[in-house]
Order: structure tokens, then C-alpha cells, then sequence
């Protein structure tokens, strides 16, 4: 399997049941974990020249790709006015150019290995926040770009889905126990990749089951859909 962002969080727990499952990891990170499972690979998903570098690295290395979950992502949250060119500039390449260069460069390995790719997209794509401009539209843009991707590879038997997500424990910051939690999104993605082959679920929306009403505002109020 190969994942981006597997150094912490819902990249960590993913890596690690899939692992844990029999899956051989590959890891795309900026910041190395270090530890020798996760096969890492250093690269900064905001650089063109490191995707691609990685992408055709990963090429030759590898006759086949079963999984491709593609995780990592930056949030830079602040208003429009206030929002710096450097922060959006790397929420643009992170979040959206860096997948386009990776399905774009991995596509001839991923027609013969026939890939289930899975794009973990946002709930801040579609339920938009003051402070979001840089999180948000890179997030909305990039379902259109997995849609586009679907409609481009399904003759070649390869299924794509793109995880529209709700509030994970990713970093704690209170209702940690009301959030999904790593280990459970690893859980629903192993049984998504081995759902009926002839089926794909072009995009599906995960939330919480035990949401909570807040007047919160920014990102806070998608712990609460």
C-alpha cells in the first residue's frame, strides 16, 4: 500500500492496520517517523520536483500498487485579508497539485496493478468556514479532480474513492471521545478496498455518530455536522 502523510494521525492509523493486516507500506512524509515498516520515503508534497521525483521512484521500484490512499494534507486557516501568499500558494500544491502530479505520474503502474485509490478529502469541501479560503477551496476543487479521475480510469477495472470526512481525532482538541477516531476510518477503508469488485463508490461521507450542538465558528463548527 502505498500512503502519503503516514507520520501521525489518520495517516498513522491507517498505515498501521493495513499493515498490520499483511500489507507491505510505502510512505510519502516530509517529516520521517523513522520507523522501518512504514517504508518511508522523504517528500515534501508542496514541492513538484518531490512528487515527481517519489512518483517515479516508487515506478521503479515496484511492479504493483493494490492500495493507494492518498492522506496528507496542511491546513493554513486565516481570513482572506490576513491570509499570506506562501500559505495559500502551499495549500494549493499540498492539498490539490501534489495529488494531480501523483495519480497523473503513478497512473501506468496503477493501470496494470489495477489500484483501488482512495483521496481522503474534507468536510471543509463542502461545508464551508470564516478563516477556511486556503483549506476549504482546495478541498472542494479536489473532488471535482478525483470525479474526473473516476470517469477517466474505470475501463481499466480500477476503482477510486474519494472520502468526504468529518471530524476526526487527529490532533487532540477536546471531544476527542465524540470524533471518529484513526483506527476506525483504517478499519472502514480495509473493508472498502475489499468491497464487490464491481461496484464503485465514487464518493462517501463519514461523520461522527455522536455529534454535538456549538455555536463554534471556523473549523470548530465541523465537529458539529
Amino acid at each position: 500500500m502505498l500512503i502519503t502523510g503516514s507520520n501521525r494521525g489518520t495517516g498513522y492509523g491507517i498505515a498501521q492496520y493495513f499493515h498490520n493486516k499483511g500489507f507491505r507500506i510505502v510512505s510519502l512524509n516530509k517529516t520521517l517517523k523513522e520507523e522501518p515498516w512504514l517504508g518511508e520515503i522523504e517528500c515534501d508534497l508542496s514541492k513538484r520536483e518531490d512528487v515527481i521525483a517519489a512518483c517515479k521512484l516508487i515506478s521503479h521500484n515496484h511492479n504493483r500498487i493494490d492500495v493507494c490512499v492518498l492522506n496528507a494534507a496542511i491546513r493554513r486557516l486565516s481570513y482572506i485579508e490576513e491570509l499570506s501568499e506562501t500559505d495559500w500558494e502551499d495549500s494549493v500544491s499540498t492539498n490539490y497539485s501534489s495529488i494531480f502530479y501523483m495519480l497523473k505520474y503513478l497512473l501506468p503502474l496503477f493501470k496494470v496493478s489495477n489500484t483501488y485509490t482512495i483521496v481522503m478529502g474534507s468536510h471543509a469541501g463542502s461545508h464551508y468556514f470564516e478563516g477556511g479560503a486556503a483549506y476549504c477551496s482546495t478541498k472542494a476543487a479536489l473532488k471535482a479532480l478525483v470525479e474526473v479521475f473516476i470517469q477517466e480510469t474505470r475501463e481499466y477495472g480500477m476503482r477510486t474513492t474519494f472520502i468526504n470526512a468529518g471530524a476526526i481525532n487527529n490532533r487532540p482538541k477536546g471531544n476527542e471521545d465524540k470524533k471518529m477516531q484513526p483506527e476506525s476510518i483504517a478499519r472502514f477503508l480495509f473493508d472498502l478496498v475489499h468491497s464487490n469488485p464491481e461496484i464503485i463508490f465514487g464518493e462517501i461521507e463519514l461523520r461522527p455518530a455522536l455529534p454535538l450542538k456549538s455555536n463554534e465558528q471556523g473549523i470548530s463548527k465541523l465537529q458539529y455536522i
